[in-house]
């Protein structure tokens, strides 16, 4: 009987804690449409993205003022963003700062924050954002390990 009291109560102070706590929730199985990359490309350009981003050997206008940080986006990297960290990204920019921010961040002796990026999610529609994150997501170049006399090295 002991026992059955202790489980009652562990299991009322769970779900009492449980119920006040601010979770986030978090979506699973979510799946995007086919994306137009280059529908994505202009949406990027007509979002003003190339103020405060870069993405190699891609086309874009010049910023029209000099932003604090710039990100570069895409590229040789070891781990490919995938769609939902992409769409996050954009949708929920504070959610989780790039590790290429909070770098320029330490640099300039400045301590993290908010994303200074704006929140577009009242002006963009699902097809801009779909197309946006394909656009995004086909910059970005895994590096594979390679295997060297039995021993794995990585790509430089």
């Amino acid at each position: 009987m002991h026992t059955k009291t202790l489980l009652f109560i562990a299991t009322t102070i769970f779900l009492t804690v449980s119920a006040c706590s601010e979770r986030v929730p978090e979506v699973l199985d979510f799946y995007l449409p086919q994306g137009d990359a280059a529908h994505g490309q202009q949406v990027f350009i007509d979002f003003k993205c190339y103020q405060c981003h870069t993405i190699k050997d891609v086309d874009l206008p010049e910023p029209q003022f000099e932003a604090p940080f710039v990100v570069a986006l895409g590229g040789k990297v070891r781990k490919v963003e995938n769609y939902g960290q992409l769409l996050t990204a954009v949708i929920y920019p504070d959610h989780a700062l790039s590790n290429k921010y909070l770098a320029q961040l330490a640099a300039a002796g400045k301590t993290p924050g908010l994303s200074p990026m704006t929140n577009f999610t009242n002006e963009m529609t699902v097809t801009d954002l779909v197309d946006l994150v394909e656009f995004l997501h086909g910059h970005y170049t895994r590096l594979l390990p390679q295997h060297f006399r039995g021993r794995m090295h990585e790509l430089p």
